[in-house]
């Protein structure tokens, strides 16, 4: 699951609001460099049954190589990732595709809730 935010100056509360909503360990990956990003996924991969990862501030387009991106989609398959993007094209589609919630300050429904649309579909 691939929780995005949208807002970069919302980044605090965003990172506060997705280790509280779940309860099992979250690893925060913000001060990992990109170039590592990928590595460090897998070894969570390999070595963690259950948690939360925060990958912080990214812009996957143009930070990431290819293959990080498809090696870090396996993370999204197996543990809840929150991810702060301010251009959500420079999103894959194949990660679009792993979205749970979007967090936007617009409204997209005037009865539903204020900040996030949830879907289950690409942004």
């Amino acid at each position: 699951m691939l929780f995005v935010c949208s807002q970069i100056e919302a980044y605090k509360v965003f990172r506060e609001t997705f280790q509280a909503e779940h309860t099992t360990q979250c690893l925060d990956l913000s001060k990992v460099s990109s170039a590592c990003l990928a590595d460090e996924a897998e070894s969570i991969l390999n070595h963690h049954k259950q948690c939360c990862v925060f990958l912080g501030y990214l812009e996957p387009g143009w930070m990431l190589e290819p293959t990080h991106q498809t090696r870090l989609r396996k993370l999204f398959r197996k543990f809840p990732v929150a991810v702060v993007t301010h251009f959500t094209d420079s999103l894959p589609f194949s990660w679009k595709n792993e979205i749970d919630t979007f967090y936007t300050a617009i409204n997209r429904n005037k009865h539903g809730t204020a900040n996030s649309f949830n879907n289950g579909s690409s942004v």
